[in-house]
């Protein structure tokens, strides 16, 4: 099966690190990573430098689940999934049957 160009992908591909400004970006300036570990309190910078870089568990790592339920209220962390954006669009069109047509 041949699949035609993403052709937002072909545009960023092209034009992200090239153009002056770039205003159609959903992402935000990215920090070093001493400066991010600046912010962080020594408990998480403990757990920052134990941490194995690997998979996790497959509804998203205990701490960052626990973690997220601080944003909204009335949840618990089992009533939170983390996945990474491909992974959730493609789960997305499987279970809607999109990937299917």
């Amino acid at each position: 099966m041949q699949i035609p160009p993403f052709t937002l992908e072909r545009y960023f591909a092209k034009h992200e690190f090239s153009a002056k400004y770039l205003l159609s970006s959903s992402d935000c300036e990215s920090l070093r990573l001493p400066e991010l570990l600046e912010m962080a309190s020594p408990e998480m910078r403990k757990t920052f430098f134990e941490l194995k870089l690997g998979y996790t568990e497959s509804l998203g790592h205990p701490q960052l689940r626990t973690e997220a339920t601080g944003i909204y209220e009335g949840i618990e962390a089992d009533d939170v999934l983390i996945a990474a954006p491909e992974e959730a669009a493609a789960q997305g069109a499987r279970d809607t049957g999109l990937g299917q047509q």
